[in-house]
């Protein structure tokens, strides 16, 4: 009896010794007796014990692999490239398996096939041609690793090109181009701007010379409509002929411009002969012109 205890309880031992739990997103390598045996995946599992042993846990997740390096363009300047490669384990067995067994360091590996394939890439390339293509080089890596890492048992999800950088010489050099290409570009905005308001205020000054013109043709039109209501008014008050009438309001019309002239604010002092004679002359010079004007008109 006691004997049958202690079998029953060696089998539990044995029984609970093989039982083996596998993460989430997780598989387990199996080997007997140093040979692949099979994959185990997440859950409950059962390992035989002291035959079979688990090699290697390997993850389903996806994983990243950061590097970077200095490699020479064409134009011989170096270029410092720093990358982020996502991969992910190839979940079936034969996959698995490649994973594990294919390479003996998996991480010297995986950075001497990116360091190969960018600095082929990079040499046929000048250094500004790579800042221009950072996108077709992170494609062109991706291309070119895929089949290797394949052969690894990997599945390359995306290739980054993180950052790019060079020499500070080169770098201030670049930066003074793109300064003086912005100088220059402001400086044709800046002359393209002035030509612009040049051609507007020649074409205000033009607009408001028109406008002026119309406004002074439209003052003398009423100036003589004005004058000629008046010469009415006065030969029909006092029977004088228009000559004298004209001779009147011109009269008239020169004293009103040397009042407002001696009512300007600026005015400093204006000599005027006022006498009563003066004016008496005036009148006659006035008449006289008038007079002479007509009779030129006529002899036309």
């Amino acid at each position: 009896m006691d004997f049958l205890i202690f079998v029953l309880f060696v089998i539990v031992i044995f029984a609970i010794w093989s039982l083996r739990v596998v993460e989430q997103n997780t598989v387990a390598v199996v080997e007997a007796f140093g040979k692949y045996k099979r994959t185990m995946r997440a859950g409950l599992n059962v390992l035989i014990p002291i035959f079979e042993k688990i090699a290697e846990r390997a993850t389903l997740r996806q994983q990243n692999f950061a590097a970077a390096g200095h490699y020479p363009s064409k134009d011989k300047v170096i270029v410092t490239v720093s990358t982020n490669l996502i991969f992910i384990v190839d979940d079936s067995s034969e996959g698995i398996k490649r994973y594990v067994y294919s390479l003996q360091n998996r991480n010297q590996s995986i950075a001497a096939s990116i360091e190969n394939s960018l600095r082929t890439y990079i040499a046929k390339e000048t250094h500004e041609g790579i800042l221009e293509k950072k996108e077709e080089l992170a494609e062109h890596i991706r291309v070119d690793l895929s089949h290797q890492f394949d052969e690894w048992g990997m599945i390359i999800k995306s290739f980054q090109i993180t950052e790019v950088t060079f020499p500070i010489s080169i770098s201030d050099a670049m930066s003074q181009v793109v300064a003086s290409e912005q100088l220059r570009k402001a400086a044709e905005n800046k002359g393209e701007a002035t030509k612009i308001q040049a051609i507007k205020e020649a074409e205000a000054e033009k607009e408001r010379k028109r406008l002026q013109g119309e406004g002074v043709a439209l003052e003398r039109e009423a100036i003589a409509k004005g004058l000629k209501e008046s010469m009415e008014i006065i030969s029909v008050a006092t029977g004088k002929n228009a000559t004298d009438v004209m001779a009147l309001l011109t009269l008239t019309q020169y004293l009103d411009t040397i009042k407002t002239i001696g009512t300007t604010e600026n005015t400093k002092v204006i000599f005027v002969d006022s006498s009563v004679g003066k004016t008496g002359d005036l009148l006659q010079q006035l008449t006289s012109a008038i007079e002479t004007g007509k009779v030129n008109i006529g002899g036309r």
